[in-house]
C-alpha cells in the first residue's frame, strides 16, 4: 500500500500541530533501513523534485517536517526554507511547533517537499518512525532510495537506507 494519495494531505494536515515526535520501540524492520555511514553525494529536495524520473535511485538530503501518524513516513523538506525555530526567523523564540513552517507559504511548503516511505513486501510499514533512534522533526536526513513521481510532480521516495543528523535546536 502506497501512501502517494496522502502527500497534499500530510503536507496540510499537521500544520501548527503541537505534536513532537513519540519515541518509537526499537523495530528490526525499521532498523535496517539505518545506515552506519552517511551518504556522499546527495540533492537537495528541490534539485530531486525536478530532476528524478520514475524507477530512478536518488539520493536526497532535507529536514524532517511531518510523520505520518502510525506508518514508517514522513515529509522531508528543503534545507532552503526556514522553520520558525532558525536563526533570524521572527518567530524564532514565540512558536512551539516550528517544523510546521508557519511563516512559509502553502504552496512553497509543497513544491518544497517529499514523502518518504519505508516499505516491506506488503507496503509502507505500519510502525511509527518517529524517535527511531531519537529520529525527531528538523532533523537532517539523508535518504537512499528509488523516485516514485505523480503526474502532479509530486515525489515519494521509496526509502532504501537513511542517516540522520539531530536538530540540536528544535
Amino acid at each position: 500500500m502506497k501512501l502517494f494519495p496522502l502527500l497534499p494531505l500530510a503536507l496540510l494536515a499537521t500544520a501548527c500541530s503541537g505534536e513532537q515526535a513519540s519515541p518509537a520501540k526499537s523495530s528490526a524492520r525499521l532498523e535496517g533501513f539505518v545506515s552506519a555511514k552517511a551518504e556522499p553525494a546527495s540533492a537537495t529536495v528541490l534539485e530531486a523534485r525536478s530532476g528524478a524520473k520514475q524507477g530512478a535511485e536518488l539520493v536526497v538530503r532535507g529536514r524532517v517536517k511531518d510523520f505520518v501518524g502510525e506508518a514508517a513516513a514522513f515529509v522531508l523538506i528543503d534545507e532552503s526554507l526556514r522553520a520558525c525555530s532558525d536563526e533570524g526567523d521572527p518567530m524564532e523564540d514565540s512558536c512551539t511547533t516550528p517544523w510546521d513552517y508557519c511563516c512559509v507559504p502553502s504552496e512553497e511548503i509543497a513544491a518544497a517537499s517529499a514523502m518518504v516511505e519505508f516499505r516491506d513486501e506488503q507496503g509502507v510499514i505500519r510502525e511509527p518512525i518517529a524517535g527511531l533512534r531519537g529520529l525527531d522533526h528538523l532533523d537532517t536526513v539523508i535518504v537512499r532510495g528509488v523516485a516514485e513521481v505523480d503526474p502532479a510532480g509530486n515525489l515519494v521516495i521509496a526509502a532504501r537506507s537513511f542517516t540522520f543528523t539531530p536538530n540540536l535546536k528544535r
